[in-house]
C-alpha cells in the first residue's frame, strides 16, 4: 500500500514537472538573429534566386514581380536542432553571381522561421539597384551582401514602413543608385503623375537627386530673390534720402537769397 502511494505521488510529480516544463519550452520565444550571423555561424544553408520565370509570362505594364515586389526567392535549410528566427533587414544588398545582373536591395524586412533540420522556400520583397543591368530570374543566383549606403537604407526603410513596394518606390531607388532622369524612367512606365509621387518621397526624405534637383535650387533662388529685393530696397531708400536732402538744401538756399 505504501509503495502504491509512493508510486502515485512520484507519477503526479513527474506529470506536473513535464507539463510545466513543456509549457515553458512552448511559450519560450525563439531566438532572432540576422541572416549574416546565421550564415557566419553555419547555422543554415540557403540559395537565393530571382522569382521571375520569363518562360511563364512576360510583364509589360510596370514590371511588378520583375524589378520589384516579391521578386526574390530563397530556399533555407536548417543545420541546427533548435528553432530560430532569421532576420533579413531593409537595405541589405543581394549580390548576383553574374555581374551583368542587377544588384538587388531588400525593401521590406523579412523574418524566416528556421525549424530544426527542416528545409523550406519562400519569396520576399526587393528592388533592383542597377537600372542598366539585367533583371533577376529564377536562373540567377545571389549572395547576401552588406547594407547599402545611408541614403539607400533610409529609402528602403521608408518604402517598407509606408507600403510602397511599387513602381513609384522603384523609381525613387533608381534615382539614388543610378541618378536616373525622367527620360530613362519613362521606359519603365513612368509618367508625369508617377514622377511627381516619386519626387514626393525623395523630398520628404531630403534625398536630392537629378530627378528632384529643384528642392535645392529653389531654396537658392529664394535666397537670391530676397537678396536682390533687399539690394533694390536699400538703393530706393538711399535715393529718397538724397532727394530729401537735395530739396532741403535748395529750399534753404532759396530762402537765404530771398532774405538778402
Amino acid at each position: 500500500m505504501k509503495n502504491s502511494n509512493s508510486l502515485l505521488i512520484l507519477t503526479i510529480v513527474l506529470f506536473i514537472t513535464v507539463k510545466f516544463y513543456g509549457q515553458k519550452v512552448i511559450n519560450k520565444e525563439p531566438k532572432e538573429i540576422t541572416i549574416q550571423e546565421a550564415i557566419n555561424k553555419k547555422m543554415l544553408e540557403l540559395k537565393i534566386v530571382g522569382a521571375y520565370d520569363p518562360n511563364l509570362f512576360f510583364e509589360v505594364i510596370d514590371r511588378d514581380g520583375v524589378h520589384f515586389g516579391k521578386c526574390m526567392a530563397v530556399v533555407l535549410r536548417s543545420k541546427i536542432d533548435s528553432l530560430i528566427v532569421v532576420r533579413l533587414d531593409d537595405g541589405i544588398q543581394l549580390i548576383p553571381d553574374d555581374s551583368s545582373i542587377q544588384t538587388m536591395i531588400v525593401t521590406k524586412k523579412a523574418l524566416f522561421p528556421l525549424y530544426p533540420n527542416e528545409t523550406y522556400s519562400t519569396r520576399f520583397y526587393a528592388m533592383c539597384g542597377e537600372i542598366h543591368d539585367d533583371i533577376p530570374t529564377i536562373d540567377m543566383t545571389f549572395k547576401i551582401g552588406e547594407l547599402g549606403n545611408k541614403r539607400v537604407v533610409a529609402l528602403a526603410k521608408y518604402l517598407d514602413e509606408n507600403y510602397m513596394q511599387n513602381m513609384i518606390g522603384q523609381h525613387a531607388l533608381w534615382a539614388i543608385t543610378d541618378q536616373t532622369n525622367i527620360a530613362e524612367l519613362k521606359k519603365y512606365g513612368a509618367d508625369k503623375a508617377s514622377i511627381s509621387k516619386t519626387n514626393d518621397i525623395l523630398n520628404k526624405l531630403k534625398l536630392v537627386t537629378k530627378l528632384n534637383p529643384e528642392q535645392k535650387s529653389k531654396k537658392e533662388s529664394e535666397t537670391k530673390i530676397i537678396s536682390m529685393n533687399l539690394y533694390y530696397l536699400y538703393i530706393g531708400i538711399g535715393a529718397i534720402i538724397i532727394l530729401v536732402i537735395t530739396i532741403t538744401v535748395l529750399i534753404f538756399i532759396n530762402r537765404k537769397q530771398q532774405s538778402i
